[in-house]
């Protein structure tokens, strides 16, 4: 791939050595605001994963509102945003999982005697059921 730009129209301009180089900065600060865009969309997304996780565990969703849940909310959530992927009943369920893994932090104890320490949630959530 090339640097060099490509010219739509020409008429009465002179692209001399420096506007094409002015171009192709300006393709590149492009490029580049294009790249910091995305990450930030992912991080925001991953973040709105987070909190729907942490949601579906604090509610004790399941429990409260019985086995059909995750296809109730994943056909919801696809007539809400009918454009959107990612509602699928497993990917609700991963979201879960992976709040309910990461929530807590696990204490691993290094010295002889010491135990693993479980986070509560893991007693409250039962992941095999996912």
């Amino acid at each position: 791939m090339t640097d060099k730009p490509h010219f739509v129209f020409r008429d009465g301009m002179t692209a001399d050595r420096n506007y094409v180089q002015w171009l192709s900065e300006v393709k590149q600060r492009f490029r580049q605001c294009q790249l910091k865009a995305a990450v930030r969309v992912n991080t925001a997304m991953l973040e709105f994963y987070w909190s729907l996780g942490r949601d579906i565990v604090q509610l004790k969703a399941e429990s409260k509102w019985g086995s059909g849940f995750y296809n109730q909310l994943s056909l919801d959530l696809r007539e809400m945003f009918p454009d959107t992927t990612g509602f699928s009943a497993t990917n609700l369920k991963y979201m879960r999982r992976w709040y309910a893994f990461y929530c807590e932090e696990v204490a691993i104890r290094h010295q002889l005697g010491d135990e693993l320490k479980m986070p509560e949630i893991f007693g409250r959530v039962p992941l095999n059921n996912v």
